[in-house]
């Protein structure tokens, strides 16, 4: 009130001296300034409170928003326990859908139910069209969004599964909440996502349906990281979830745990497995008919680019799926939950720049059986073509401006909100409105160049045998090396910078024994990279971490701690997983100095310090790899199957396996010299001098 004073003696100075266009700026001014003032963005916060009880006091609107009055004849305490009370609606005249009438209301959420301003699920004593929504349903969620400064997320969130074409998009409007009589701050009432012909629209069975047709479907399931698989909630039949096959929670939505039959569950489970199972095994070479018949890939794409969209960190632990009566197919949707979308998510650090397939949170097999998808290049390219389509229906002027529009229509509420709920710190409402714009338009900008370059980031590194490669940590791109003393017979390994000259200490070449498993040859030593433990009783190998080094030794056939397993986490990415041991390389404790130890650790999700680059030296070797081999008067390649000799002067070849039984012993001249070999490690000696050579 001391800057409207401020500003109407200033009017009249300038009125005086007859300075008309700063009088007609100052109007512009001053009615900013009231109109701030009346929407609460200057609130007034004693006078507000006091006209906040009076109107509570009345049961009348609070703010322009709709005001949901409960009176409940017990607290409510339990998400699973419903209380009965009475819903008031105190809404303008011509919105269609007010109720005053009885309602069960109790709790809902996962973590959100456990924060000070709690989520609720409200059963209206009929069906109804609320607050003019397009569905007519008893059932509806009233969502807090506690943990969003903005309070627009998950708003924003449905408007991104609209532009996208999810299927099924709940409907929503704000209002401001009353439990009796206390006033609970701005919340968002929502569609139940529930199979009903308003909402989920598949077919319904009854608990008789125990035979085929009828028991085919229809079925809404929730890979769920809350799911409950052991316990039987009062009044169910059975658990309501289940874990797969492959270790993926599942929660069944639809039939539901107190109606469901053994056949219908046992149905549903043994569908289930079977399209997991399909996913992460179906090969690129197979028929994309045969994926087709069992998964609606236009949704699922739809889907995940939502949830990039979206930035949604638990797009990968709960996910709805739904399975129709008369067809084998799964589809993605709807989409729910987004209040820690759009960057609120401190665990998963800034998105504006990631891909939520490499960063959302995960239980079970999702992100591998996604990944296994995008790497085929007939998806992949549609994935990238339906962003060029949403992209041309200009994404970021159409969020930003529903931004705008949702902050406009809920101002006032949400000043009274944090009224209620200090839960803005040091930062304001709008800081938080402007901060989710910003990121709508970073992140969409982003997208363009991620999805560009999708089918390189979703597709699969392929290994040259023939080729040699540094193993450069993801955590500081350096190198994994061989400590100096070469000597030693289990020559420790180290991290190292770039090493003035050649390389060779620092390249390995691999060697395929198995699907994915390798032999890593040591270019320098011609040894192989193991996971050593010493055995001085000659026993079996303790698995306990402590025990295990990561060194270089003389090859041993069939030694399975000289084997490795590549899984590829992004594109060129990998975790080298020890097919003995189960333990993965790793840089200990993610120091950055050179001769930090290089130790094996169990597996770990999202450690840098674990994830490997391939960096390909072949060509850069070339030149000093012809140098080099002038000195010692010969070349050698292998092939698959081949070795490729080229020596500049008559020589005695001699080949062994790795146990030094001879398979081959005779002269060779200038010419290149080809010997057949199966695959393995063998002694190629020319002369005098020995190499180790793997042949793939």
């Amino acid at each position: 009130m001391c800057s409207f004073f401020f500003y109407f003696i200033y009017l009249q100075v300038c009125l005086k001296r007859e300075n008309e266009s700063k009088v007609k700026g100052l109007h512009k001014l001053l009615a900013i300034v009231l109109l701030n003032i009346v929407t609460g963005v200057f609130p007034l916060r004693g006078q507000e409170l006091t006209k906040l009880t009076e109107l509570i006091s009345r049961k009348e609107q609070l703010t322009n928003l709709p005001t949901f009055y409960v009176t409940t004849s017990q607290a409510i305490i339990s998400r699973d326990v419903s209380v009965s009370g009475k819903l008031l609606i105190a809404a303008p005249e011509n919105l269609s859908g007010k109720y005053n009438d009885s309602i069960d209301i109790r709790g809902r959420g996962n973590s959100t139910w456990f924060a000070e301003k709690k989520p609720y699920r409200i059963k209206l004593d009929k069906k109804t069209n609320l607050l003019g929504m397009p569905a007519k349903d008893k059932r509806w969620a009233v969502l807090a969004n506690y943990i969003d400064k903005s309070l627009i997320r998950n708003a924003l969130g449905f408007e991104v599964s609209k532009l996208c074409d999810v299927y099924f998009t709940p409907s929503y409007r704000y209002v401001d909440l009353v439990i009796n009589n206390e006033y609970l701050g701005n919340y968002l009432v929502t569609d139940q996502v529930e199979v009903s012909g308003d909402r989920v629209d598949i077919t319904k069975q009854s608990t008789a349906d125990t035979t085929l047709p009828a028991i085919d479907g229809g079925y809404l399931i929730e890979l769920d990281g809350y799911a409950d698989y052991n316990t039987v909630n009062p009044g169910a039949l059975f658990p309501e979830a289940f874990k797969s096959i492959n270790g993926t929670p599942v929660t069944i939505k639809y039939p539901k745990d107190d109606e469901i039959n053994q056949q219908q569950r046992d149905y549903i489970i043994s569908r289930f497995n079977n399209f997991e199972t399909l996913i992460l095994n179906f090969k690129h070479s197979d028929p994309i008919d045969t994926l087709e018949k069992y998964l609606d890939i236009e949704a699922m794409i739809n889907w995940y680019i939502a949830s990039e969209l979206s930035s949604n960190p638990d797009c990968l632990w709960s996910t709805y799926l739904m399975k129709e009566r008369g067809t084998n197919r799964f589809t993605f949707g709807p989409l729910w939950d987004y209040d820690q979308g759009f960057n609120n998510d401190s665990r998963v650090g800034d998105t504006r720049k990631k891909l939520m397939l490499f960063s959302a949170h995960e239980m079970g097999c999702l992100r591998k059986a996604l990944l296994n998808l995008f790497a085929i290049p007939s998806i992949n390219e549609r994935v990238r073509n339906r962003w060029l389509q949403i992209r041309q229906k200009n994404p970021e002027k159409r969020l930003v401006f529903c931004v705008d529009s949702i902050q406009r229509n809920i101002s006032t509420s949400q000043n009274l909100n944090f009224e209620k709920w200090n839960t803005l710190g040091n930062t304001t409402n709008s800081a938080e409105i402007a901060s989710v714009c910003n990121y709508v338009k970073d992140h969409i900008a982003a997208l363009d160049s991620l999805f560009g370059i999708f089918f390189e980031l979703t597709g699969r590194y392929e290994i040259n045998e023939n080729n040699w490669y540094a193993l450069l940590n993801v955590a500081n791109n350096k190198a994994l090396d061989l400590k100096d003393s070469l000597a030693d017979p289990l020559t420790p390994t180290v991290l190292w910078t770039d090493r003035s000259g050649r390389k060779e200490s620092q390249l390995f070449r691999f060697t395929k024994v198995a699907d994915n498993t390798y032999i890593l040859t040591n270019k320098l030593s011609g040894k192989m990279l193991e996971a050593y433990v010493k055995t001085d009783d000659g026993g079996i190998p303790s698995k306990t971490p402590g025990h295990y080094k990561l060194c270089i030794n003389t090859y041993k056939e069939g030694n399975k701690s000289q084997q490795w397993q590549l899984t590829e986490k992004t594109y060129n990415k990998f975790q080298f997983v020890n097919v003995y041991s189960g333990m993965v390389i790793e840089n200990l404790y993610g120091r950055t100095s050179d001769g930090n130890i290089i130790n094996m650790w169990p597996i770990r999700t999202n450690i840098k310090d674990q994830s490997w680059t391939l960096f390909d030296y072949t060509s850069v070797l070339t030149d000093s790899r012809n140098e080099q081999m002038s000195d010692l008067n010969a070349e050698i390649y292998s092939t698959p199957g081949h070795l490729l000799i080229h020596c500049q002067h008559n020589a005695i070849l001699t080949i062994m396996n790795m146990e030094g039984q001879l398979i081959l012993q005779q002269t060779i001249s200038g010419i290149f010299t080809e010997v057949s070999l199966a695959r393995g490690m063998y002694l190629i000696q020319i002369d005098n001098t020995t190499y180790k050579v793997a042949i793939p």
